[in-house]
């Protein structure tokens, strides 16, 4: 095998073919459910808006930390693993962003505008995006109402220049609540596909750092691919 084939083998794009599926049964279920909804709510009934900060960038013992720090440009679909900047705990207690956890739904607000996506590990957020936190509402329900807000705020601005979104949008935006029976019926079977999708994020991230620390080796010739038993 040479490494041209080693590299082929750590391509994540099955694994990400493999979540885009996930994704689109996931979708086309709640999609199902939606249509079927008769209960019209504003949309912050279900969810609370929340900010972000930054902490003051001219402090060094505030930055390069371990606490990973979202910014727009991190966005992933839908899961996001590292960021390109992070902070300590020290410049976490100086912003104005909490430490969100796990499956809080990310929207950018300024800049990219309308991309949504959630961490997959806990990070702090900066302030050019929202965080939403459902109120008694889970995570993937809060994900896919917000995927219907957005695209309504995107089909108003339609011919018009779309550059930020406003805790007042939200406000002012309703959606269809799923019933009790219909939302429970769509969690058993999105949580495990989310469970999944993350997983196979995971393992992505993995291979791509094996790939990059392996590569330049197998290219310079300082690591035989034989010494891999492959």
């Amino acid at each position: 095998m040479s490494w041209r084939d080693f590299a082929g083998e750590c391509d994540s794009r099955e694994e990400g073919e493999v979540n885009d599926n996930l994704q689109q049964q996931a979708a086309t279920l709640f999609a199902n459910f939606y249509e079927q909804a008769e209960t019209e709510v504003g949309f912050t009934e279900l969810v609370q808006i929340l900010g972000g900060g930054t902490p003051k960038t001219g402090e060094k013992s505030y930055w390069n930390g371990k606490v990973l720090f979202f910014t727009p440009k991190d966005i992933g679909f839908p899961y996001t693993l590292s960021t390109e900047k992070t902070i300590t705990e020290e410049g976490l207690a100086h912003c104005n962003s909490r430490l969100y956890p796990v499956n809080t739904v990310f929207v950018t607000a300024r800049g990219t505008v309308g991309k949504i996506g959630m961490p997959g590990v806990p990070m702090a957020m900066n302030q050019s995006c929202y965080a939403l936190i459902g109120k008694n509402t889970n995570q993937i329900l809060v994900y896919f109402y917000t995927l219907k807000v957005v695209d309504r705020l995107k089909y108003k601005a339609s011919g018009a220049v779309f550059d930020a979104i406003t805790t007042r949008d939200f406000e002012t935006e309703s959606i269809f609540k799923l019933s009790d029976a219909h939302a429970e019926a769509f969690l058993n079977i999105a949580r495990p596909i989310y469970r999944a999708i993350l997983g196979n994020t995971f393992e992505n991230q993995q291979l791509t750092a094996l790939r990059d620390f392996l590569l330049p080796k197998l290219i310079s010739g300082e690591l035989d691919v034989s010494e891999l038993g492959i």
